[in-house]
């Protein structure tokens, strides 16, 4: 028998599904049928599909999988070996020339032909190999034959004198030029790297005692923007750095014969002038390029902008300050239109080497001119907002720590000689001035997470050089004697720990007060190390009096500082 709890469960739900039914032929809403509009030539627009927002996709880290021994063996086979047998088939080809040379098998003329001939005829083979998908193998054949002409055409010219070095510099041309046409065509990395190579090296091979330097640069700057070109066709990142160092080493060589040059004679305004338009080019190449092939962070344009400044440096120009105030504009330009804030570094550098280009005697107020300048230039890169470069707060601690030290280097020069260096002096309030500002108002900022102690080490030292300073240079004190000049300085170091301290205390702040109690200290070990042994009954009695009525006066702001608090 049937349970009547199931029977009735069963006729409840059944009434239930009529009920459900029969709502849902109520909401249904009678379709009206679509108005028939004019034909019309315009198309209405399709409705735009709901926005819905896409989650961010997080990329998936992939994991390199180990290679089989199948794999390794397939590498090895149709990598490596077509590499190894380049090389080797190479330095075959030479041994059979060296061979043939000695046993006088073929004469001279047809050694260098059958060179060339056989160069290139591995060139084409390789071409072939190529085309038939044996990409590896068609790459060290070209290479192969390309050395192999070259070698065989330098022979020609500096073995036998068959043809001058100006014909062998453009026969050897033509071999670099069909092995940069199959570079781009193979998309080739390797032979990239041999073009840039070869090509720099051909000026090297023609025997030339006394070389054309702006004919020189101009021959490598067209060389090497054609590889620059060829870089960011095949964005081939490790290429570009190979091609950037080879192109600085023929940039380094100009420097070189130019600053040689100058012991012999006055070098020409055409070199001097290759020499800075090849270091700009060099420059831009990197620079443009380098954002086009995604290299970050671009390094070698960085470099490439400092070998701009030290050429502007090694010139020497009567204008080479305004040379350089224009090199740093364009650097800024270059920083917004590639968004790489890092060439900002290169502008400021610039702005540097433009205040040390201006022509001054090195014991005339232009000297100390410049010192001001710097440190308006150190006051500016913490302070401006605009042309901000990576850690530029660190970049300008270790200028602001280079500036003190080449400042109090050249006052022992002007007190040897007793002349003034107040300009100078002015110029170390103006930093320090600002340095200690900057850290009052950001010492809160995670920038310097991890520096700040050594920071204000920095800071501390500076304006402690700076205020002493100030007091050497006070009128009075030239016409002091040795001793009395010492006791001066012990009681300026007393004031401005007072002053330290008190400020510390006006602004709740334990690193000024504790500066100022450090500063304290190392007056009183002057005092009675130093000082003790060279003054005066009343002397003694003046400064050691006054030290302790500054103790007292300090040790009292901390005991009311203690009764508040409790």
């Amino acid at each position: 028998m049937e349970d009547p709890r199931i029977t009735r469960l069963e006729q409840e739900v059944a009434a239930l599904r009529q009920r459900v039914a029969k709502l849902e032929d109520q909401h249904v809403a009678p379709v009206a049928p679509e108005p028939i509009e004019p034909a019309s030539s315009i198309e209405r627009p399709k409705p735009r599909p709901a926005y819905t927002k896409r989650k961010p996709v997080v990329p998936q880290p992939t994991i390199k999988e180990k290679r089989s021994r199948e794999e390794w063996e397939q590498v090895i086979a149709t990598v490596w070996l077509p590499r190894i047998g380049a090389i080797f088939a190479a330095l075959g080809a030479l041994f059979l020339f060296s061979y043939a040379s000695v046993a006088g098998l073929i004469s001279p003329p047809v050694r260098i032909g059958s060179g060339v001939l056989i160069g290139l005829l591995v060139i084409a083979l390789g071409e072939y190999q190529y085309e038939k998908k044996r990409r590896e193998l068609g790459v060290g054949l070209v290479a192969t034959g390309t050395i192999v002409s070259l070698a065989a055409l330098f022979a020609g010219m500096a073995l036998y004198q068959f043809y001058p070095p100006s014909l062998a510099f453009l026969l050897e041309l033509v071999v670099v030029f069909i092995a940069y046409g199959l570079m781009l065509w193979m998309r080739s990395q390797a032979l990239l790297v041999l073009v840039s190579i070869t090509g720099f090296l051909l000026p090297y091979l023609q025997l030339s005692d006394d070389p054309n330097l702006p004919l020189f640069l101009l021959y490598e700057v067209v060389l090497f923007a054609a590889i620059f070109f060829a870089v960011d066709r095949l964005k081939a990142k490790k290429a570009f750095v190979f091609a950037w160092v080879i192109f600085t080493i023929a940039l380094a060589f100009g420097l070189l014969s130019l600053t040689l040059s100058w012991y012999d004679y006055d070098a020409p305004r055409l070199d001097e002038w290759s020499v800075l338009l090849a270091t700009l080019f060099g420059y831009g190449a990197t620079s443009f390029v380098g954002r086009r092939i995604q290299f970050q962070p671009n390094v070698p344009s960085w470099l490439a902008g400092g070998v701009v400044i030290l050429a502007l440096l090694i010139l020497d120009w009567s204008f080479g300050a305004l040379a350089a105030i224009l090199f740093a504009g364009i650097a800024y330009f270059l920083a917004e239109r590639l968004k790489d804030p890092a060439q900002n570094g290169v502008g400021h550098i610039a702005l540097l080497a433009a205040v040390l280009l201006i022509p001054a005697d090195e014991l005339s107020w232009t000297y100390q001119l410049r010192y001001l300048l710097i440190a308006g230039l150190i006051a500016a890169f913490w302070f401006v907002p605009r042309a901000r470069m990576p850690h530029q707060r660190l970049f300008n601690v270790g200028l602001y720590v280079i500036f003190i030290f080449s400042a109090v280097a050249d006052y022992e020069t002007y007190q040897r000689l007793g002349l003034s260096y107040a300009l100078t002096v002015l110029a170390m309030i103006l930093a320090s001035t600002a340095f200690v500002l900057l850290l009052v108002r950001t010492h809160h900022d995670p920038v310097w997470k991890g520096a700040w102690q050594l920071v204000l080490v920095l800071a501390a030292i500076g304006v402690f050089t700076t205020y002493t300073l100030i007091i050497m240079e006070l009128p009075f004190y030239r016409g002091l004697e040795e001793t009395a000049r010492s006791t001066t300085l012990s009681a300026a170091y007393i004031v401005l720990a007072l002053v330290l301290v008190a400020i510390g205390r006006m602004r709740t702040s334990s690193t000024w007060r504790l500066s100022g109690l450090l500063l304290l200290t190392v007056s009183a070990v002057k005092l009675l190390l130093f000082d003790l042994s060279f003054l005066s009954l009343f002397q003694k009695a003046f400064v050691f009096i006054g030290f302790g009525i500054v103790t007292f006066i300090i040790s009292r702001t901390y005991f009311k500082k203690r009764k508040e608090k409790v």
